[in-house]
């Protein structure tokens, strides 16, 4: 049974009792004597140590597989097992999430052959629910820059492909829509593969986007490497032709969240924390988002033995890094009244990336009530001595159908993709002009890719907006 089902039963039952068999019980001294939540306790209580000793368990616990943390693998399952150990063992209460979802799995073998080179391995991979298939044909290079260093304009309709001839593989760099947007507008312009490239990124470096939903893709679809790239940008203008072929699937498998669960004295009111378990296939996924794990982790350590006034929950999410799964299936599982019970909720995904920044969720399209969880937020974090900026990372991780349910949102981020500027590099002391986590996806975001002394400021700033959402859940409104 699902955690807020299992809470609004409970609720109805101590309605019950109280409307029908008279007063409820007194709480048990126990409980009387555990004492509410200090801010300050258990900011300080938040150590580089801790964040460490959790990530080492995550680390050790996904070691050996192959597809690390992926959802739908063992090595999930073995996280997962952790998380759970650490909860108990800090007091909490442990259920889960169940449900079935499609888990994408890459087969091996896919082959890129273009101007008498053959790319395999590391330097194509399919994207993330495309199916399987192969091509063979004259290619099509559409707004294609080898100097851009960000997205193009085009490739999002299938006006922007023109009058593709038969057999087409169309090279296109990323647009102002998502890939799988422009993968089914190829398709329908007539193309009989996809090639997606990201500007910007080192020689060797591969990124595969995730098209999601992944129901409607018909053609091959895959990430290639700059060299790749480069050979089919030159097979475009020679007028010469390319072969594609690619291999994976796309399977249904149960999974689920774990969620967790600090009772308050008020029933009918909940701070939420959530943060991914899974990680990429193609990397540890360290930073992202083994760091968000831990931070959850550690605050449920701080927060052991004490009473709210709001409850405190904690989620660990399952299926983000294939479509917010775990996320989106919780809040389509919540009644009208349950989704209001939530004061704000709080995601913490990647806060401890190498050159990093200190990032405070601030978003066009935030649910009211958010601007207040930002505005604390950031000044729980000026008093931690650091100065946030603000950062709209749009449909891009578990908040997002918190805010389109309406619930504030709010959340720390410590950059990935992204370019620091020579503002961000001097405030925050990172490299100008690099990108906050040059191993976002990839293998190398292991442990030796986790700026600790970030991930403990920004850690210890959630711990404190918790503390003061808890224990004075008016201080949001909606």
């Amino acid at each position: 049974m699902r955690t807020h089902r299992l809470a609004a039963l409970c609720v109805a039952a101590a309605l019950c009792v109280a409307a029908c068999s008279g007063p409820a019980p007194l709480p048990s001294a126990a409980a009387q004597l555990r004492p509410p939540p200090n801010a300050a306790a258990v900011t300080d209580a938040i150590a580089e140590a801790g964040l460490r000793a959790q990530l080492d368990r995550l680390a050790a616990a996904s070691a050996g597989f192959d597809t690390f943390r992926a959802t739908g693998t063992a090595g999930f399952d073995a996280a997962a097992a952790v998380v759970r150990a650490q909860l108990i063992a800090a007091g909490w209460t442990v259920t889960e999430d169940r449900f079935m979802a499609p888990v994408f799995e890459d087969e091996g073998g896919s082959q890129l052959e273009v101007g008498g080179h053959s790319f395999t391995g590391g330097e194509i991979k399919p994207l993330i629910y495309a199916p399987s298939g192969e091509a063979a044909g004259p290619v099509v290079a559409i707004d294609w820059d080898p100097h851009a260093t960000g997205p193009g304009t085009k490739g999002c309709k299938p006006a922007d492909y023109g009058n593709l001839p038969a057999n087409a593989i169309v090279l296109v760099r990323s647009g102002p829509c998502y890939r799988r947007d422009e993968v089914l507008a190829a398709q329908a312009a007539g193309a009989a593969g996809f090639v997606a490239v990201i500007p910007g990124l080192p020689a060797g470096v591969v990124l595969r986007p995730t098209l999601i939903p992944p129901d409607g893709l018909a053609i091959p679809a895959a990430a290639v490497s700059a060299e790749a790239a480069q050979a089919l940008a030159d097979a475009a203008a020679a007028g010469a032709t390319a072969r594609l072929e690619t291999h994976a699937k796309t399977r249904l498998t149960e999974t689920a969240s774990i969620l967790s669960e600090l009772p308050g004295t008020a029933p009918d009111q909940a701070v939420l924390l959530g943060a991914h378990l899974d990680s990429v296939i193609d990397g540890p996924g360290m930073n992202d988002n083994a760091t968000g794990v831990a931070a959850l982790l550690e605050i449920a350590r701080a927060l052991a033995g004490t009473q709210p006034t709001a409850t405190i929950r904690l989620a660990f999410w399952t299926g983000e890094e294939v479509g917010l799964q775990g996320s989106a299936h919780y809040v389509r599982s919540l009644s009208q009244s349950a989704a209001q019970a939530i004061v704000a909720y709080l995601n913490v995904d990647m806060v401890g990336s190498p050159n990093g920044f200190v990032g405070v969720y601030d978003e066009e399209a935030a649910a009211a009530g958010s601007d207040a969880v930002r505005a604390l937020l950031a000044a729980g974090l000026t008093r931690l001595g650091t100065t946030p900026i603000g950062i709209d990372l749009g449909g891009g991780s578990d908040h997002v159908p918190f805010q389109q349910a309406g619930i504030p949102t709010g959340g720390v981020f410590s950059g990935a993709s992204e370019v620091l500027d020579a503002a961000q590099a001097a405030t925050f002391g990172g490299t100008m002009g690099a990108r906050a986590d040059t191993c976002y996806h990839l293998a190398c975001d292991t442990m030796d890719n986790v700026n600790l002394p970030l991930a403990r400021l920004l850690t210890a700033g959630l711990a404190d907006l918790t503390v003061r959402l808890a224990t004075t859940p008016s201080l949001i409104s909606r």
